[in-house]
């Protein structure tokens, strides 16, 4: 798709040479692919195979051949373009076609157990169901999703495609989500664009490997008028409490709406897809308020704050305030960072984050060459990289790295601390972790953030303030720094939904059962809160690989077969068993324990609960968790 509506690949608006032009550009084992997927032909991988090969093309391998096997290619896929399917050829998404397709455009082996996600991921089919569809629920059976950014919009989508009636409700006027509300300078997407989407509505054309938030705004806003989103939402709407009523067997939805009316409805389901980290954290600074300049907050980003020619300091060191300084450093007069723990900063693996042209004209024109383009850039960052978060006790005992292949990446990021700052240097020590490489959130440099610090006007204070008085900030050792601007790019509290009243069964609070240690089942399941299923759970988010937009596809899968099941057992509500919930997050503890998230205690990161738990973070390979939501264990659940 463009950014701006969902397209089918087409090449007829072009002419032979042209097409011809192109392909002889593209991805020589993705047009293997593409050619065996046009004809259903898996003979195409006998002809082709042993004459291509592979180079780097960080993080991702790109297929290479010979001249006259290039032409040999382009002129069989521009006939299959031009012809009919022939007939008993196999599906394009035929798993044994695929499975001997795909290593030859990923430029990797490919475990058999992959093909079903890796079909899924690519956007080759749609999420296959495992449940029977022989009965559906009531036709009054209705679903609020709460939030309206891309874990609601899919949530959304599956209920239309399984003729469920829903409603979004959301506290913005547009659909987004973060991506709407947060606009500071240099916003962007720090997962690879060709992935980071939903797999049902892939954009061919980003203009950008890792775009600013702004496209990629105009791409959900781009799904959402595809398929009529806002038809069924109710937009500035703060959803207040949700109570379970036991009577009626559904939540009641308590409302603000836009004129300040409160209201109330009713669900017999809801997914509450809001994220759990939107509300800005301020630090707790002596005299902020005194400051006589102006003082924002990143999340709160005023779009008409001018830089040029002040006097800043940005207060945080992770990728907010990464990507500020690499906007504006060329604009102020001089910058102070202010750095309480520095962030492992991993380089640019491109010389620019430009997307070829080439590359955008075969996406948008090509059958299958987006899809394929979407799924290199998940495999190169997918469980490919699991072993670097897993502990290995004998290696971490005289390493900072916690294994062989988490020092790899420890030794990329010296090295570039070193070429940037020069070994040794001030500067390299102060920009230089104490921990292991995924012990916070790794930070990838837009550019030119490095290259920021290293310059004249810029200054790095590895510490937090004093203090904040008039004229600016007083740091730790009482030196006077005045300012013009204080940007605080200090993160979010995590909420997990502490912002709501929510009370399950006998008006138990959520809030309560979690504590300092939020937990759920797979599907964003608790005990005692029967038909309720959080989008943004604990422990749902990929920690070594893909991108949030792979936990929010494989819940939502995991909720439409929840649902089936109250379809076929004819039953008004699902809900997880006390054993099997402590059960799974036992599973999910006892695995996390070898992960470096347990084994760096001097990193300051929002995956670490109050209560010191791991609570954002998935321990198990992606695979793992993809199989493990295929279809609901009935024996885990009360069916009432």
């Amino acid at each position: 798709m463009t950014t701006d509506a969902t397209v089918t690949p087409d090449h007829t608006d072009s002419n032979p040479a042209e097409l011809r032009s192109y392909l002889r550009q593209a991805d020589a084992g993705v047009l293997v692919a593409v050619l065996a997927q046009l004809t259903g032909d898996p003979a195409v991988v006998d002809r082709f195979a042993d004459k291509i090969s592979f180079e780097p093309d960080p993080p991702e391998q790109i297929g290479v051949t010979d001249d006259e096997t290039r032409e040999m290619l382009v002129e069989a896929v521009m006939v299959a373009l031009d012809q009919p399917r022939p007939a008993g050829a196999l599906p394009s998404d035929d798993p044994e076609l695929f499975a001997r397709i795909a290593p030859l455009a990923l430029g990797t082996e490919v475990s058999a157990e992959y093909v079903g996600l890796l079909l899924e991921q690519g956007g080759f089919h749609p999420s296959q169901p495992v449940l029977p569809r022989t009965a559906e629920l009531p036709t009054d059976f209705k679903v609020v999703i709460i939030g309206a950014g891309i874990a609601g919009m899919a949530a959304a989508l599956e209920c239309a495609d399984a003729g469920i009636d829903y409603e979004i409700i959301d506290r913005n006027d547009e659909v987004g989500g973060t991506w709407y509300t947060a606009v500071y300078p240099g916003i962007g997407v720090d997962t690879p664009s060709a992935y980071y989407s939903l797999s049902r509505d892939i954009n061919g054309g980003w203009s950008s490997y890792y775009p600013q938030g702004a496209e990629y705004q105009k791409y959900l806003e781009s799904v959402a008028t595809q398929n009529n989103l806002r038809d069924h939402t109710r937009f500035s709407t703060e959803v207040e409490a949700l109570w379970w009523d036991e009577e009626r067997r559904q939540w009641q939805i308590h409302a603000v709406g836009p004129d300040g009316t409160r209201e109330v409805s009713y669900a017999n389901a809801v997914i509450p897809a809001v994220g759990y980290l939107n509300r800005p954290r301020w630090p707790d600074l002596a005299g902020k308020e005194s400051f006589a300049g102006v003082s924002i907050h990143s999340a709160e980003w005023d779009p008409d704050l001018d830089l040029r020619g002040k006097k800043v300091a940005i207060i945080g060191a992770g990728c907010t305030a990464v990507q500020i300084v690499d906007a504006c450093v060329g604009d102020v007069e001089h910058l102070t960072v202010f750095q309480r723990q520095p962030h492992w900063v991993a380089p640019r693996k491109r010389l620019t984050d430009d997307v070829p042209e080439s590359r955008r004209w075969l996406n948008t024109h090509i059958p299958f060459y987006a899809n394929w383009n979407r799924l290199k850039s998940f495999w190169g960052t997918a469980d490919n990289n699991y072993p670097v978060i897993l502990r290995d006790p004998e290696w971490a005992a005289d390493h900072l790295s916690i294994s062989p292949a988490n020092d790899v990446l420890l030794r990329m990021c010296l090295d570039y601390i070193d070429r940037v700052f020069g070994a040794g240097s001030e500067l390299a020590k102060k920009v230089t972790p104490d921990f292991a490489p995924y012990g916070k959130r790794i930070i990838r440099d837009p550019g030119g953030y490095y290259a920021a610090l290293a310059k004249p006007h810029v200054d790095v204070e590895a510490s937090e303030p004093a203090r904040v008085n008039e004229r600016g900030i007083v740091t730790q050792d009482g030196r006077q720094i005045d300012l013009d601007v204080i940007i605080y790019a200090t993160g979010y509290y995590l909420d997990f939904l502490s912002t709501v009243d929510i009370r399950g069964r006998d008006g138990v609070r959520l809030s309560e059962v979690w504590g300092d240690s939020p937990s759920a089942y797979r599907g964003g399941m608790v005990p005692g809160f029967p038909n309720m299923f959080i989008s943004s759970a604990p422990n749902y988010s990929p920690g070594h690989g893909a991108g949030h937009n792979f936990g929010v596809e494989v819940m939502v899968h995991y909720v439409m077969e929840c649902l089936q099941l109250m379809a076929q057992r004819g039953v008004p509500t699902i809900e997880v068993t006390p054993e099997a919930f402590e059960s799974y997050v036992g599973e999910i503890d006892r695995a996390m324990a070898d992960t470096v998230w347990c084994h760096t205690p001097t990193a300051h990161t929002y995956y670490r609960s109050g209560g010191g738990r791991i609570v954002t973070a998935f321990p198990f390979r992606l695979i793992d968790v993809w199989q493990s939501h295929r279809a609901p264990i009935e024996g885990d659940f009360i069916l009432r």
